[in-house]
């Protein structure tokens, strides 16, 4: 079952947002500590009109267990430098660089997917599928004609199933020293 992340979701969420994100997760908070950086992360999920915020996110659980396997969240493109903001500060506060900057990763005209993950345990079941068919009729109910990602260039899976919903790669992109691809789909 999909639906709307709450704020009690984080204890579940954030491991998963960690398991897809990485590196980046430490970009995202300043700091380059493993349990640091999930409970900042774990506070952010639960504010509001952050990136990582319960609001941008979907969860999806198993059936039988109600159990939160998977996570995905979205955001409008445009909106991207005022959600990185409050972490942004956060993360120069912490790192002690006043001049911190998150890259933006979306285009101002694309809605995004910013992070997918299921459970390694569920995956393989559909979760992932739905989710991202859950956040394009998201993307079209606001009005939004394309749907974006970023996806590591070496994670070859991940490319496989985009590619499969119908996102094509259009360029690459660099950010915190790794490549991506960007990839879209029309809605």
């Amino acid at each position: 079952m999909i639906r709307q992340a709450v704020r009690s979701d984080a204890i579940k969420a954030v491991p998963l947002i960690l398991q897809a994100i990485g590196h980046i997760a430490f970009v995202l908070t300043g700091t380059t500590d493993e349990q640091e950086t999930a409970s900042i992360l774990n506070d952010f999920f639960g504010q509001e009109d952050t990136r990582i915020s319960y609001q941008n996110a979907l969860v999806t659980e198993e059936e039988e267990e109600g159990e939160l396997v998977g996570v995905a969240i979205f955001y409008d493109g445009a909106k991207a430098r005022e959600l990185d903001a409050p972490l942004e500060r956060a993360a120069a506060k912490k790192s002690g660089d006043r001049h911190y900057c998150i890259p933006t990763e979306p285009e101002a005209t694309e809605f995004y997917l910013d992070t997918l993950s299921v459970s390694p345990r569920c995956q393989g079941k559909g979760h992932g599928r739905k989710m991202i068919e859950a956040g394009c009729e998201r993307a079209r109910k606001l009005g939004h004609h394309r749907m974006a990602l970023l996806v590591e260039v070496d994670h070859t899976a991940a490319i496989r199933l985009y590619a499969r919903l119908g996102f094509c790669t259009d360029y690459t992109k660099r950010i915190a020293g790794q490549e991506y691809f960007h990839m879209v789909r029309r809605l």
